[in-house]
């Protein structure tokens, strides 16, 4: 489905249920609905509900300002929604619920876009945004649901990413951002996480929580007055962290759920001017080592 919509306000609806037209499931599969608008003031939306069915793809493209699309596939599996905006102040939301190996790719250039992105009750799934632009914000969530990958990739200033995977095992999240005055926020619960984060630029910051057992954070951070965030709760924990430049500040904590676990690992290298690193481990057999290159940089250690 193909059309150009350029009035003041315009909005298009597609709804396809198999249940709704008495169709047989396995004839609901493979569909294909693309959406595009060009202009001012846009609104789409898109819901594909093919009950146990595989195989879909949901498509909008929209260009100009103050645009919204929204898509919704649910019990489905191995589909696809794909969202392409190009403008100011679009937004972009798409949800996917109960399946297995199913895609979200989102692309936003320009200025304060909004992407936001669910995936629930859902294994083997995938989620992907890219940014590039100026405040940008990325909100993403992947929950109750296993070996799910979450990847954002934002260039700009100022632009913001928001991660939560919970109640999962073996998801993996990789954030890119390069810039300046970036900010990442990631919260992962479960068991055997890994998150991966690189910031490139001055004045970033990443924010992240881990809590149960057998995660791994890595964080690279490049460029001027960084600072790291990163704590991690349970059992068997391994963080990775890198800071090059000057005036980085890196804060570390790794604690046991209970009071008897531990085994945590912490491996640090700074290199650069005044930088700082604070670890602090609680727990039996938990391990740091921490490497700084440079003038005038700082450690504290606690266990």
């Amino acid at each position: 489905m193909a059309g150009t919509l350029k009035p003041a306000l315009a909005m298009l609806l597609v709804t396809s249920v198999a249940q709704f037209a008495q169709l047989p499931q396995a004839h609901a599969e493979q569909n294909t609905v693309y959406q595009y608008q060009e202009g001012l003031d846009n609104f789409a939306l898109i819901q594909q509900q093919f009950f146990s069915t595989t195989d879909n793809e949901l498509e909008q493209d929209q260009e100009g300002t103050q645009n919204s699309a929204e898509a919704t596939q649910k019990q489905e599996s191995g589909s696809l929604i794909q969202q392409q905006q190009d403008g100011i102040f679009n937004r972009a939301n798409a949800q996917q619920q109960y399946g297995a190996g199913n895609r979200i790719q989102s692309l936003q250039v320009g200025t304060q876009n909004r992407v936001t992105s669910l995936q629930s009750v859902s294994y083997d799934s995938r989620a992907q945004v890219q940014q590039g632009g100026f405040g940008n914000e990325a909100d993403t969530q992947q929950l109750d649901g296993n070996f799910n990958d979450l990847r954002i990739r934002q260039v700009g200033i100022q632009n913001r990413t928001e991660i939560q995977q919970s109640s999962a095992f073996y998801t993996r999240s990789f954030v890119e951002q390069r810039g300046n005055d970036n900010a990442t926020t990631i919260a992962q619960t479960g068991v055997a996480q890994l998150s991966i984060s690189v910031q490139e630029g001055a004045f970033n910051k990443s924010v992240l929580q881990q809590s149960g057992t057998l995660h791994q954070a890595d964080v690279y951070q490049d460029g001027l007055a960084n600072q790291a965030s990163l704590l991690q709760a349970g059992d068997d924990n391994l963080i990775s962290t890198r800071q090059s430049g000057s005036f980085n500040q890196l804060a570390i904590e790794q604690r046991d759920a209970i009071g008897l676990g531990g085994n945590h690992q912490t491996i640090i290298s700074q290199s650069g001017t005044l930088n700082t690193t604070t670890v602090t481990q609680t727990g039996i057999s938990s391990s740091a080592t921490v490497t700084q290159y440079g003038v005038g940089n700082s450690v504290s250690l606690s266990h």
